[in-house]
């Protein structure tokens, strides 16, 4: 680099950094759009399960439920983490004992467990969910 004029050495140095940066987002891209089977962990045949235990556990009153639905595990995202995105429909009450209405939340399941969720999520109104009758207030 030496042998470049000083003209060239300042015009070539930020051609450098962007084509670092470039280097660096595509690479960062292409991880984001490729599931690692590895990071995604194994099918949750028990989804139920584990939807139910979270459920109980996280509601405030989660045996007052209506009209509850909720979708298969698929793959995907939340928050840079990989796993099973699954869909949960439900009108619960909250601490006042009121009705909050109707909420869509995407949950990530990772290795048997719900490691993030998203509420209001907008990939839950592309999917087709099924009703939990058993999850709803009896």
């Amino acid at each position: 680099m030496l042998w470049l004029t000083p003209f060239l050495r300042a015009r070539i140095g930020p051609l450098v950094w962007f084509a670092a940066l470039l280097f660096f987002l595509s690479i960062s891209l292409y991880a984001c759009a490729t599931p690692d089977a590895q990071a995604i962990g194994p099918y949750p045949t028990n989804y139920k399960e584990i939807m139910k235990a979270y459920i109980v556990e996280n509601y405030f009153d989660p045996y007052s439920m209506r009209t509850v639905a909720i979708s298969a595990p698929r793959t995907g995202h939340l928050y840079f983490q990989q796993g099973w995105l699954v869909c949960f429909q439900a009108n619960a009450k909250n601490r006042l004992g009121g009705y909050v209405g109707l909420t869509k939340t995407a949950y990530l399941i990772n290795r048997g467990r719900v490691v993030t969720s998203m509420e209001d999520a907008l990939l839950c109104d592309q999917v087709s969910l099924i009703p939990w009758q058993e999850m709803e207030a009896q």
